[in-house]
């Protein structure tokens, strides 16, 4: 990295310059978290190796550096306490929704039991009243089969008085012929 090489910040800063106790005159201050804060409580030279990784993990997301023009002039929107406080309301935004889309979930799950177990008890009287109609078409074989039973022998005896009938007339007409005599 060439030296005095600028940065996002707008500000030229010499590597051997970069300070975590900065000075009056250092063009720039390090906003930190509370759990970051005791990097900043001595100097770079006085640090462990166990520091040194630290810092260099946990830059951007615990600590950053500002331009000490930027924290008197504009609100120091991107500071990390107000990050926090925006990912916080985003958090609690998508918790509600995810609530919200569980309770729907439930909901729709519930109407998906209540519709299966109709469906179910739809099913079942279907069946029930398939073997019902089955048992009737059978009865109704079984009465069509007397009926044609009853019918050939109701033919039959019409055949047989037919026959008597004939008999009859012919023993009238030879009665006539007895009584003569």
């Amino acid at each position: 990295m060439a030296p005095r090489q600028k940065t996002k910040l707008g500000i030229a800063v010499d590597p051997l310059e970069i300070r975590l106790i900065t000075r009056e005159q250092d063009p720039y201050s390090w906003q930190y978290l509370p759990a970051a804060s005791h990097l900043f409580q001595k100097n770079l030279s006085s640090h462990s190796i166990g520091a040194y990784m630290e810092l260099y993990r946990e830059i951007g997301s615990s600590f950053e550096a500002v331009a000490k023009e930027h924290m008197f002039l504009t609100r120091p929107a991107a500071n990390f306490t107000d990050k926090i406080t925006q990912l916080e309301a985003e958090n609690l935004s998508l918790v509600i929704e995810l609530n919200k889309c569980k309770n729907t979930a439930e909901i729709e799950l519930t109407k998906k039991k209540e519709a299966e177990e109709v469906a179910k008890q739809a099913k079942t009287m279907l069946h029930t009243v398939d073997l019902e109609n089955q048992c009737l078409k059978k009865d109704n074989q079984k009465w069509i089969s007397v009926a044609e039973d009853f019918r050939a022998k109701s033919a039959h005896s019409y055949l047989i008085v037919d026959e008597a009938s004939l008999i009859l007339d012919k023993l009238r007409s030879s009665l006539p012929s007895i009584h003569k005599i």
